[in-house]
């Protein structure tokens, strides 16, 4: 068990290849696409410049922590910059609020916002972080390789206090009454691709960590991320195949014996699939569609370069609509495109001016959409101008555009693979959704999962970062038991044989009798 392959070269992929690789396995990682990196990966439009990835980057020192494991010092062309103003708020009523870590900052917005919500705000922080301290114990940092894990030391009980049967929306009415805040709060459930209203409250991890602890931002954009693990991945030996289709996962009796790709067969003594857990089910074992469940939203990825500035605009901008919760329903209930979405602007051109030419912008917008949804990409874009243009104040964008490009759930999913372009798997509606996937398969031994689908079930860059390293330790702690149980098999083998050995050499030692001597005459 030292051969591997590991199908899908996104963070998740990349992370868990250099991990088995340090380690000292031979891992092979097969890519799909040109360029690695998935849903991470970056784009370039003319002059300009965009990270395909929406989610905001939290906890970096998690890359930190891939190239410790990897026996490495961190590549020093790669740097996460704190963003001094997290994200910035924007509401149809014209008011305005930045959220950021700075507690004084985040003190005077509140004051001009909504005084009265000022030490409710810090109360609620409180209660997330205790959520946080939690759920990071027993989901985030727990490797899970079965849904019983999820139960096992005491964790369910610890579990009951992070309000896993209470939604997220309702937990965050407990402390807010302004319904601005309440929907800034509410769109962390996106984040995850679901509704507010029908995930856990234990989300609100999510706000606990952009608001205490930060977020930042890749300088030189998720390109210059997605390179150095490259590297990382090469210096420990890693083999990358890109352009290179997975058709069929082999299997040798009940044991994952390696793929077929590209017309090839590739032997391997273990496979990791960063491809959605039920695509790879389906796609690649043939095996019928589980239990259909409720897939995560999609989105509507526009990349857009604008021969404009917008000074009105941060790294990372959201607009909200007058009834921000009625596209929750559209998206969840009715699975219809919203009319009026919360839009999600990015800007990165303001942290990095030379993402895009002096004066211009190269903004990303995102809008959530269902998974599956195959309507009019182009139709939606004309609504989205009207949108940005009258409604949100982005002037004359239209007669502006120099380059753009834009992507629906069909596109996504082509180039993810992951099933109707829901970016996350499963929703994460309801107690169950807190119990993702496990990251070994129940019916194929060797076979292991790995990427958003599993955990820890969100799509930004650390926790696809932590995935990796999750399925790496679930595999060599196999291979440890494996290697365990073969020298105690041995070692009760010699036993046997010396027993055996030595009951022939006491027979032959044995006194011969006068009655067996006299026959023996």
């Amino acid at each position: 068990m030292k051969k591997g392959i590991v199908i899908g070269g996104g963070i998740a992929g990349l992370v868990a290849a250099i991990r088995l690789a340090a380690y000292g396995y031979e891992i092979t990682l097969l890519e799909k696409q040109k360029e690695l990196g998935g849903r991470c990966r970056s784009y370039q439009l003319n002059a300009y410049f965009f990270d395909g990835e929406f989610v905001p980057v939290m906890m970096p020192e998690v890359i930190g922590e891939v190239y410790r494991e990897a026996g490495e010092e961190l590549d020093p062309d790669l740097r996460f910059i704190p963003l001094p103003v997290n994200s910035r708020h924007f509401f149809y009523n014209k008011t305005v609020i930045d959220l950021s870590a700075d507690p004084d900052y985040m003190m005077e917005q509140l004051t001009a916002f909504s005084p009265e919500e000022q030490n409710r705000f810090f109360d609620y922080l409180s209660e997330a972080q205790r959520m946080y301290e939690v759920i990071e114990d027993y989901v985030i940092r727990k490797p899970n390789r079965s849904w019983t894990d999820f139960f096992r030391n005491k964790a369910v009980w610890h579990g009951l206090k992070a309000r896993p049967f209470e939604s997220l929306d309702a937990f965050h009415r407990r402390y807010f009454k302004d319904h601005r805040l309440i929907a800034m709060m509410n769109r962390y459930a996106l984040y995850v691709g679901s509704s507010p209203y029908q995930a856990p409250a234990a989300l609100a991890i999510l706000s606990y960590l952009e608001m205490v602890h930060g977020l930042s931002y890749v300088e030189g954009g998720n390109r210059r991320l997605v390179e150095a693990l490259v590297r990382l991945a090469k210096k420990v030996g890693v083999m990358i195949h890109t352009s290179c289709e997975v058709e069929e996962i082999l299997v040798k009796e009940g044991q994952a014996a390696g793929v077929k790709a590209g017309g090839e067969k590739w032997e391997a003594d273990f496979v990791i699939s960063n491809v959605d857990v039920q695509v790879t089910k389906n796609n690649f074992l043939g095996r019928k569609e589980d239990k259909p469940e409720r897939l995560s939203s999609s989105g509507i990825l526009w990349l857009l370069g604008v021969k404009q500035s917008y000074p009105q605009l941060l790294h990372h901008n959201y607009f909200y609509p007058d009834d921000v919760g009625r596209q929750y329903i559209d998206i969840f209930e009715q699975q219809r495109w919203p009319e009026s979405p919360l839009i999600y602007v990015g800007n990165s051109s303001v942290s990095e001016p030379d993402r895009a030419p002096e004066g211009a912008s190269n903004l990303t917008v995102m809008v959530p959409v269902p998974s599956g949804s195959r309507e009019n990409v182009e139709t939606y874009r004309e609504q989205l101008l009207f949108l940005l243009d009258k409604v949100w104040g982005l002037k004359d964008l239209k007669d502006h555009i120099e380059t753009e490009q834009i992507m629906g759930p069909a596109e996504l999913e082509e180039l993810t693979n992951a099933k109707g372009g829901a970016l996350n798997g499963r929703a994460f509606h309801g107690f169950r959704s807190l119990i993702r996937p496990p990251m070994k398969d129940k019916k194929v031994r060797r076979l292991y999962y790995t990427g958003s689908t599993t955990y820890p079930g969100h799509g930004g860059v650390s926790a696809s970062a932590l995935s990796g390293l999750h399925v790496a330790r679930i595999l060599r702690d196999d291979h440890e038991y494996l290697i365990e149980m073969e020298e105690k098999r041995k070692a009760k083998q010699l036993k046997k044989e010396a027993r055996h050995a030595s009951k022939i050499k006491t027979a032959d030692k044995a006194p011969v009798s006068s009655q067996q001597k006299g026959m023996n005459d």
